[in-house]
């Protein structure tokens, strides 16, 4: 029987991965009691499929959190509406609250949130889930153990501008690394055109380099190679660790049907396999890593409920480690707004890519403003800056 009540804010794509997360805990202790979205259809299709009764469907998330007083709330709004509805949700002081990345837009929103969740004593989770994979926590073992001797360098290569890709493979660096303290970062973007991911300025391209207090650098390389995807490289003094992602056969994944889909079924981020191989001196070629397959979405739910049991004092995705990737992230682009390496901590507040925008110091070569996520967006919206649609 469940224990706990969990309320879902937003009920689109990424709700139905996080929902099958908490439903995916052993022993499911607990249930999807409640949701909020401003769009009735998503109220109704996500609400059926997952069994929440209708009066505990609402418009107002605000009037959910007031009438349902849930045990954890779940975050699975674009980013624009993060801090807004984490800070909502932390004065109503349920047990933990979960909120999907990227944490915030900007530093300020991020610092903000942590307080309102430490003042009203709530724990705030940050939903970076990859870390949690199988093999890619016996990774971080295998490099606290020496395996590959000690880190040079993360290397993260991937696709799609940085808050929507590269964060998650800054979280995983700090995390394979055992969270060092980033001391400085140096940077440079591309953004040629007006573009917008869920209406957000966006760069084409980027690449900056974080140096760590433990002598070891993170190379950052958004949309410039083919790259790594969703992964990382380590270099060590006595081997390579490559960490990547991979699915399974389509036959293999539940459908979200007759849910809109408009990216394919969710079900295939909760069914998604993280990889791991290594080389080193002693290793004869590359060593595949195993280790026993878990949906990484469910186990990232079960320390959430273990740490509001007493369970664990440092949860791999808590606030404050979301914090340390949204600061990496913002430095590298206030070294391109700047010119010059920034030392850490991060003074500035807002986001400097969206400052250079806005005062027409990164002017676009192309003008036209366009939303790259616009498939995902229901009713006759073009943008999330149109009329909220979710």
């Amino acid at each position: 029987m469940a224990q706990y009540r969990t309320a879902i804010i937003a009920c689109g794509m990424i709700a139905r991965v996080h929902t099958r997360g908490w439903l995916g805990v052993a022993g499911q202790p607990t249930q999807i009691a409640a949701l909020a979205d401003t769009n009735p259809e998503a109220r109704a299709e996500f609400g059926d499929f997952f069994g929440v009764e209708e009066e505990h469907r609402y418009a107002d998330y605000r009037e959910m959190l007031d009438r349902e007083r849930p045990d954890f709330v779940d975050v699975c709004s674009w980013h624009q509406q993060h801090a807004e509805m984490v800070i909502a949700a932390a004065a109503r002081r349920p047990k933990a609250i979960l909120c999907q990345k990227p944490m915030a837009v900007d530093l300020r929103e991020a610092d903000e949130m942590l307080m309102a969740c430490l003042r009203n004593d709530v724990k705030l989770v940050i939903a970076y889930q990859r870390p949690h994979h199988a093999t890619w926590l016996k990774a971080r073992e295998l490099i606290r153990q020496g395996t590959i001797g000690k880190v040079l360098q993360v290397q993260l290569e991937c696709g799609g501008n940085i808050l929507n890709t590269n964060s998650h493979n800054i979280r995983l660096a700090l995390f394979l690394m055992g969270e060092p303290k980033v001391e400085w970062v140096v940077g440079a973007v591309e953004r040629t055109l007006d573009q917008c991911e869920r209406g957000l300025p966006a760069e084409e391209s980027c690449m900056g380099l974080a140096g760590c207090d433990n002598g070891a650098t993170m190379l950052i390389v958004g949309n410039l190679v083919a790259g790594l995807g969703q992964g990382c490289r380590v270099i060590g003094t006595d081997g390579i660790m490559e960490l990547s992602t991979g699915h399974r056969p389509d036959s293999e994944i539940p459908s979200d049907a007759p849910m809109y889909m408009p990216e394919g079924s969710s079900a295939h981020y909760n069914y998604e396999l993280g990889t791991v191989r290594y080389l080193n001196a002693a290793s004869e070629g590359w060593q595949q890593v195993e280790a026993e397959w878990h949906d990484c979405w469910a186990h990232q739910c079960r320390e959430t409920i273990d740490w509001v049991e007493g369970k664990m004092d440092r949860p791999i995705s808590s606030g404050e480690r979301g914090r340390a990737v949204q600061e990496v992230m913002m430095a590298l682009f206030e070294s391109a707004r700047k010119r010059q390496r920034i030392q850490m901590p991060l003074k500035t507040r807002v986001n400097p890519l969206n400052y250079m925008v806005e005062n027409g110091d990164l002017p676009v070569e192309w003008p036209g403003r366009h939303e790259i996520r616009s498939r995902i967006v229901r009713g006759e919206a073009m943008s999330w800056h149109d009329d909220g649609a979710s």
